[in-house]
């Protein structure tokens, strides 16, 4: 006979706050609460009880987050837009864009995922993340204290803030950023996924490159690679030893889909094929 059995959340409570004011008045207020907006992680992690948090603030009602602006070269996204919604306005204008999507796990999940939420998690799960890194994104937090900017690079490598609300992220828009990754499975989370950017016709002006696995799980970009590529020519064998430099300089953590050393390999080999590509 066939055992049946249902999933069920812990008893939460949840705060829906009606503006950004009150949204920061309840986390200044409270303790032990969480931001919950999309709510594609956080579910996840009260079904399988890795969370202690049982209170939440909700500000997936906000729609002064949810904004997307470009002007000048640069655009400012509000946190609640969502992936498919992010992707859908700048994939024209940013190529990574594109592939991003065309990669994404599944399109019930890209429209629901925020961008805000992408980039508090850290994870290198977030394919979002290394984009946002070639593209020099900062991150605009509010708080009791008012409001305060960071790279996102800096953040990533910072303790994450507590009773914030991050509330928009901005970025240069760089057409010939570009991305891919290499995943597995239907769930299409990466083993480790690239993203780069490099400007200049003769040679190389300004290099980013990221990857999603930088240290362990975090993501990262790889200031080694970006150092070597400046004022150097893409010719065969500066990308091929790019993907060397990539290898050997980030530390990726192993896991049941893969290893440390195998997703070095495979970060170079996207790495060459990315800049193999730019400006096609």
């Amino acid at each position: 006979m066939m055992e049946l059995s249902r999933l069920s959340l812990p008893r939460i409570s949840v705060s829906i706050p009606s503006s950004l004011a009150e949204a920061v008045e309840i986390l200044g207020r409270e303790k032990d609460v969480a931001v919950i907006a999309g709510g594609t992680h956080v579910i996840h992690t009260l079904l399988e009880n890795r969370t202690p948090i049982r209170k939440f603030v909700d500000i997936s009602r906000l729609d002064e987050l949810k904004k997307i602006h470009v002007d000048g070269g640069r655009a400012r996204v509000g946190a609640l837009v969502t992936h498919s919604e992010l992707a859908e306005k700048m994939m024209n204008e940013i190529r990574a864009f594109k592939s991003f999507m065309e990669k994404y796990s599944a399109p019930t999940i890209a429209n629901i995922a925020t961008v805000g939420g992408s980039v508090m998690l850290k994870k290198s799960s977030e394919d979002l993340i290394p984009i946002l890194l070639t593209l020099d994104a900062e991150l605009t937090f509010a708080d009791g204290g008012g409001v305060k900017k960071v790279s996102l690079d800096g953040y990533l490598r910072s303790p994450t803030p507590s009773n914030t609300i991050l509330t928009e992220i901005s970025f240069n828009v760089r057409g010939d950023c570009v991305f891919d990754k290499l995943w597995l499975g239907v769930s299409r989370n990466p083993l480790i996924s690239v993203a780069a950017y490099v400007e200049g016709v003769d040679r190389v002006r300004l290099a980013r490159v990221a990857v999603s696995h930088r240290d362990g799980s975090t993501p990262g970009r790889v200031v080694s690679v970006e150092r070597f590529l400046e004022g150097r020519r893409l010719e065969q064998d500066v990308v091929q030893r790019a993907g060397k430099i990539m290898s050997s300089s980030i530390n990726p953590s192993t896991d049941v889909l893969a290893s440390s050393e195998y997703r070095r390999e495979v970060a170079a080999v996207l790495l060459r094929r990315l800049l193999t590509g730019v400006g096609m």
